[in-house]
């Protein structure tokens, strides 16, 4: 969120600085999936469908100049998502609301037709061929690229202790280094957005780990996201096949278990059995911003002037993150949004 917002900004012409207290986009920015959509978005409120609907719009673009900026390729890829479902009418309503292109499937050969390597409980389901992935950490990568190309400045491993009010007006903050002053300011923290002494009574933010893991395969062995349960498989471009994730709410903690290799590698196989034939080449934790419905702060801090929160966007950080920048920036500059702002205020159910 920090990278995109001011990102957006700058090219709207504001003077910004962008403090990280880690390397840039270390957190559950690097962690993720990258699926351009939520899992089960049909359960999700429409604020929410708002930003990943936009942000679906948004992102080949954005590659694409980020691309020609940098030379860098995100791997944005079209893999399309199967979910593994009973037909639901509920889900059936929001394709037609959101114009999704979707078809329930429970012909095992129409479904073996689309990925040939899932095993038996992928029996029926919801298919979404127009679904996109992108690989987080490439596209992290780009837009630290970016920043360089573009003179955009930031500081990494830069943490800020303190933001500094007077009268109920935000004028800055201190870091361990120095204190630095500035007109406007943006918390974009995630999972640590709640922590700051300004947030803590009005921002609902919990840090929410999932663990994954990583197979190394080679390139097309699969092909297609594949979702049941709340678990996936993530197929990218040169081979290697992701399987998340699990939620665990025990605070600020990214250790790794035996427990959660063993339920991601049983779910995993239980969708594609090849992949009991694989190495499993790495496992990682990430701490997600968590919300209780899921639902982002985009918004004017609603006691303090000129403090702004941008966090709090769960498990769709990457898919909400275009969209969710837009308006961030119009908010910042007020300009007229680009949509009802009202769901993402700090009062608003989240």
């Amino acid at each position: 969120m920090g990278l995109l917002t001011a990102r957006k900004l700058f090219l709207q012409g504001m003077d910004v600085l962008l403090l990280e207290k880690g390397p840039l986009g270390g957190e559950s920015s690097w962690a993720g999936g990258g699926i351009i959509s939520p899992l089960y978005p049909w359960r999700y409120d429409d604020s929410v469908n708002v930003l990943a609907e936009r942000s679906k719009k948004i992102y080949p673009d954005y590659v694409e100049q980020l691309l020609k900026e940098t030379g860098k390729d995100s791997e944005l890829i079209t893999s399309g998502l199967f979910t593994v479902s009973s037909e639901d009418k509920d889900i059936l309503d929001w394709t037609k609301k959101w114009s999704v292109n979707a078809s329930y499937l429970s012909d095992e050969k129409a479904i073996q037709a689309i990925e040939k390597s899932v095993g038996s409980i992928v029996n029926q389901g919801f298919w979404m061929p127009d679904i996109m992935q992108i690989r987080n950490p490439k596209f992290v990568d780009a837009l630290k690229a970016s920043f360089q190309c573009l003179s955009i400045p930031y500081k990494e491993k830069t943490g800020v202790e303190e933001i500094i009010i007077k009268n109920d007006k935000v004028c800055g903050v201190r870091t361990a280094e120095a204190t630095l002053l500035a007109d406007k300011v943006i918390i974009a923290s995630g999972a640590w957005s709640a922590q700051f002494a300004a947030t803590k009574k009005s921002v609902d933010v919990v840090p929410v780990k999932g663990q994954m893991i990583m197979y190394k395969g080679e390139p097309d062995l699969v092909k297609r996201i594949v979702l049941s349960e709340g678990h996936y498989v993530i197929p990218r471009k040169d081979g290697r096949i992701l399987a998340g994730s699990t939620l665990e709410k025990i605070g600020f903690d990214k250790t790794i278990s035996s427990d959660a290799l063993a339920e991601l590698h049983k779910a995993a196989i239980a969708l594609v059995p090849l992949l009991d034939e694989l190495e499993v080449e790495r496992q990682w934790a990430g701490l997600r911003p968590g919300t209780e419905k899921g639902i982002p702060y985009i918004c004017q801090h609603n006691e303090i002037e000129n403090l702004f929160v941008h966090a709090g966007h769960f498990r769709n950080g990457i898919v909400l993150g275009a969209a969710s920048a837009e308006l961030m920036a119009n908010i910042v500059l007020e300009q007229a949004p680009w949509c009802d702002v009202r769901p993402y205020a700090i009062d608003s159910p989240h």
